[in-house]
């Protein structure tokens, strides 16, 4: 019986052709959003990877600045597929002028054009790039924080996997936002009467990211299945669920193998919120906004 692994390459490229042209979750930009970008300098910058030179966006906020600046590095959802969006450079002018920080916004190479592992190798080589880099880009290399949403959720994880094993720097904070974490378990079974996806859609991203079914039981496909000493040692965590998103279990299980391994995890669960809510601007964004800019204050200035 043939399965999504063995689409041909036409058939796959298809398939993210249709994923790259329909979206589940609807996206409300306000005038207030959109302001922030007046309150940050956005550049773009060519950044040198082992898959070639990357996209990166940095914003700035227009006020000045006493010293080095603290860093967060934000990474994108959309299933490793679907693309950056406006809405992504609105939310990380949020995030550089409330928390009076650089950030660099990482336009990664998609599936299934880039399977696994180029997105997580490209984006781990921006972020050590960031920490060798730190004078020129005016930040303390004390003080860098790394986030995403969704698929972003799983770089970020992912990431904090390959430095732990490498050794090559030290985040001081990471947040995941209704991240993607198992994909071993088949997407049937994560789905309730609630759930905005269809299971043969997160099958698809899986497949076209993944490429071999081999390959989602691997630790940075699926940080779930981590080992517990890599685990350990991991910088202080915060973790925000949407209670109506069929991910919202391996993100609670995750929180709890990351408490198990002793790290610092701060967990917010909007029970009736679904995937996506925060940076598309849904129902209570603006609370939960509030919520990770003070965590990741706490965790840049304190």
């Amino acid at each position: 019986m043939s399965s999504e692994f063995d689409w041909t390459p036409e058939e796959r490229a298809a398939k993210a052709q249709e994923l790259r042209t329909g979206s589940l979750i609807a996206t409300n930009l306000t005038p207030e959003m959109e302001a922030d970008l007046d309150l940050v300098n956005v550049t773009e910058l060519s950044v040198p990877t082992r898959l070639g030179a990357s996209r990166v966006l940095k914003l700035v906020p227009k006020s000045g600045s006493q010293g080095l600046r603290p860093l967060v590095i934000n990474l994108h959802g959309g299933g490793f597929v679907r693309g950056y969006q406006h809405r992504d450079t609105v939310f990380c002018a949020h995030l550089a002028s409330r928390l009076d920080a650089v950030v660099l916004d990482i336009d990664y190479r998609l599936a299934p054009e880039h399977p696994f592992p180029a997105a997580l190798h490209e984006s781990y080589d921006i972020t050590a790039w960031a920490f060798v880099h730190a004078a020129m880009l005016g930040i303390d290399p004390a003080r860098i924080a790394l986030g995403g949403h969704s698929a972003g959720g799983n770089l970020t994880a992912a990431i904090c996997l390959m430095a732990s094993r490498s050794g090559d720097f030290r985040l001081c904070a990471q947040f995941l936002d209704y991240p993607f974490l198992d994909a071993v378990t088949e997407p049937e079974d994560k789905l309730e009467p609630h759930s905005i996806f269809p299971a043969d859609r997160l099958r698809a991203f899986n497949a076209l990211y993944g490429v071999r079914r081999a390959n989602l039981s691997d630790p940075l496909m699926s940080p779930l299945y981590a080992d517990g000493a890599e685990l350990a040692g991991q910088p202080p965590a915060f973790v925000m669920i949407a209670g109506l998103d069929p991910l919202r279990f391996e993100a609670q299980r995750y929180a709890g193998r990351l408490v198990e391994a002793g790290v610092d995890v701060t967990v917010r669960q909007f029970h009736d919120c679904d995937h996506g809510f925060l940076i598309a601007g849904q129902a209570r964004h603006l609370g939960a906004r509030q919520v990770l800019v003070n965590w990741l204050h706490q965790h840049l200035y304190d």
